[in-house]
């Protein structure tokens, strides 16, 4: 039973190339920040927000769906059929 115990799994995680350690890559370009005025700041916010906005509720359950012909035509089928029933039951009295 000894014979069967795995010692050795084969690691494939590893990377067929070697790592480079200790070896700094230096960024292409430095990153530059844009400075905005308050006033353009927040008008740039209020539009970005009233597009998340728009977006989101663009698409309401009432936007997306009719009411499919075949649960309209099921419902005046029902309709008419209560009607009739009533129709006949009062010209029995």
């Amino acid at each position: 039973m000894a014979d069967s115990v795995v010692n050795h799994v084969a690691n494939t995680q590893v990377q067929k190339h070697p790592l480079n350690i200790g070896v700094l890559n230096p960024p292409n370009a430095l990153y530059k920040p844009v400075l905005y005025s308050d006033k353009e700041a927040n008008s740039n916010f209020k539009q970005i927000s009233k597009d998340i906005y728009d977006k989101e509720h663009s698409k309401g359950f009432q936007d997306k769906r009719k009411t499919p012909l075949s649960v309209i035509l099921t419902l005046v089928a029902a309709a008419a059929g209560g009607g009739w029933l009533v129709f006949k039951k009062a010209m029995k009295w």
